[in-house]
């Protein structure tokens, strides 16, 4: 009777040197998903998905911040519409959403998320070397990825929709095909991407008319704030060196220039106001110190505030 080839279990040292699969949990994704205005349905924790994962809630509404993580959140409405104002590079952008519209969050960015109606979604979070190729490719990096506010993709949203399938079966054995379909996803984005970077920059020998009245709403609203080039810029979707050539070529002005004039211009409606001292006056309209404010107003318009205003009174 030929002997049976015995079997023993590999030793502590050699299981090391097999390949692990590192499993996504919950413990991996923005703490916006513990918050009390978001309550969980189901979700991919256990099902051994290790370049995903995924879950389905119904989200009241609420204002959070999406703080930097490692991997990219893809979120989709299961319904719609509804309505949702984003905060992000500066910006402030608000949306109507309908169903099949997605919100793209590349790796290592943050956004403030304020939901103002009701939304059941779907939330599914991508390892970074998805976009990569390689885990060690993947750190510290966003890829040159856009965030994508409320663009209507159906491709993707059938896709996700799937997901929300397997994680409401809660199946273990679809870790592979998580695997392909977070892939397919990934590449999507990708692909994405590179339509808005072309459109982006297709658009700017000149402003639209939308992308002006969008920098000039932003300006007014941080009128008394410190306004930054890249929040300017972040507007119209280019890098500020561009920016700056296609304002000027537009508008006639250098951006600096631009915000300096409308701070003049709001601080001449103040001055109309006697009860209203030149100090707050220079607070209100963004100036460093009422020394600052009455340098550049003189420059500007030939009087001082004081002067300017003793004229309009």
């Amino acid at each position: 009777m030929p002997m049976q080839k015995r079997f023993d279990p590999p030793s502590p040292a050699a299981a090391q040197n097999e390949h692990t699969v590192r499993p996504f949990d919950g413990g991996e994704v923005h703490s916006v998903l513990r918050q009390f205005a978001v309550k969980g349905q189901a979700s991919s924790a256990g099902l051994g998905w290790s370049t995903m994962f995924a879950s389905v809630q119904r989200e009241e509404p609420f204002r959070g911040r999406f703080e930097a993580n490692t991997n990219a959140l893809l979120v989709t409405a299961a319904g719609g519409p509804v309505d949702v104002t984003y905060r992000i590079d500066g910006r402030v952008v608000s949306r109507h959403l309908q169903e099949k519209e997605i919100f793209f969050l590349p790796p290592r960015r943050d956004c403030e998320v304020t939901l103002n109606t009701p939304l059941n979604s779907i939330h599914v979070y991508l390892r970074p070397e998805l976009f990569s190729g390689s885990e060690s490719k993947a750190l510290n990096s966003d890829f040159g990825l856009l965030p994508l506010l409320g663009e209507p993709e159906p491709l993707t949203h059938n896709l996700l929709a799937v997901v929300e399938e397997m994680v409401r079966e809660g199946d273990t054995s679809c870790s592979l095909l998580a695997d392909s379909i977070a892939h397919a996803i990934a590449n999507r984005l990708v692909v994405l991407n590179a339509r808005e970077r072309k459109t982006a920059c297709s658009v700017e020998r000149q402003l639209s008319t939308r992308s002006v009245s969008s920098i000039r709403d932003f300006v007014q609203a941080n009128i008394a704030d410190c306004i930054r080039l890249n929040d300017l810029a972040a507007i119209c979707g280019v890098s500020p060196e561009y920016f700056i050539r296609v304002f000027k070529s537009s508008l006639g002005v250098s951006p600096h220039r631009y915000v300096v004039g409308m701070r003049i211009h709001h601080a001449k409606l103040l001055l109309t106001d006697a009860n209203i001292g030149l100090a707050e006056v220079a607070r209100q309209c963004g100036f460093a110190h009422q020394q600052h404010f009455t340098n550049t107003f003189r420059r500007m318009t030939g009087l001082s505030p004081g002067a300017y205003r003793r004229a309009m009174n």
